[in-house]
């Protein structure tokens, strides 16, 4: 086990731990410290049997900042559905669809693009998006039709 990979993982999740529980209190950090040790080797493992490999193009990862503008825009548009499906006024008719991933090569930057094309779909709460067991393909449901984050495409 790489020392210096396991302390960064035991940092970011302790700093996690903390920012998301927000007490100090020496039992919460206690806690912390535990949870963060246990968490850290469990990624080391993963990274060591090759589960962690990912490795975006900056191209992808330079869409997702836009996506976060669609997290309020969307939160209305599944708001206003919900209240006009409550009124029965209109109803709402979902749907899914079965999209291609993107490939490429490298392994690890197909996965890497994968991961950054899944969590930006995700962020938003009109639309879900997750890959298939092939990884060669993405099952997407989007609740309003038509007004997805348009990540992957219908």
């Amino acid at each position: 086990m790489r020392v210096g990979s396991w302390t960064l993982w035991w940092l970011v999740l302790f700093g996690l731990w903390n920012l998301l529980q927000g007490a100090w209190e020496a039992m919460e950090i206690a806690a912390g410290a535990g949870a963060a040790a246990l968490g850290a080797t469990f990624a080391e493992v993963a990274r060591r049997q090759g589960l962690l490999a990912f490795a975006p193009q900056v191209r992808w990862l330079r869409r997702t900042p836009r996506v976060l503008w669609r997290v309020p825009y969307e939160f209305g548009i599944v708001t206003r559905a919900l209240v006009l499906d409550l009124l029965r006024v209109r109803r709402v008719r979902s749907e899914w669809a079965a999209t291609r991933l993107p490939g490429g090569r490298p392994a690890p930057v197909a996965a890497g693009n994968r991961a950054v094309l899944l969590a930006a779909e995700n962020m938003a709460p009109n639309t879900m998006a997750v890959q298939s067991e092939d990884r060669a393909e993405a099952l997407k449901h989007d609740l309003v039709p038509g007004r997805g984050t348009a990540a992957l495409p219908s």
